[in-house]
């Protein structure tokens, strides 16, 4: 398997600049929010301001939509491995919903 923690750490980066664009144009006069990368056990979780952003799972490379503060929902949104570094459904919120 690739180096999970180097794919983890661009796909961190992405989704600051995908949210800091976003942020620039709609709202410039609003704060940055802090952005955390926490290991847990199963998974990462990343973490914008007060809310989760996303999951990423340790064992695939999963992103996963957050459900809760500590549940991620079910089905992957991407994966950090793949052609787009996971960040192809990802918007300035996190993961798109499924259709």
């Amino acid at each position: 398997m690739p180096d999970l923690m180097k794919a983890i750490e661009t796909f961190f980066e992405g989704c600051k600049q995908i949210e800091e664009a976003h942020r620039q144009k709609h709202y410039p006069r609003v704060p940055a929010p802090e952005w955390k990368l926490q290991e847990l056990q199963k998974r990462f979780r990343i973490v914008s301001g007060s809310g989760v952003h996303c999951f990423i799972d340790k064992a695939t490379g999963d992103v996963l939509k957050a459900e809760s503060w500590a549940k991620p929902a079910k089905h992957a949104r991407g994966n950090v491995f793949d052609a787009h570094n996971g960040l192809e459904k990802m918007g300035p919120y996190g993961p798109a919903y499924l259709r």
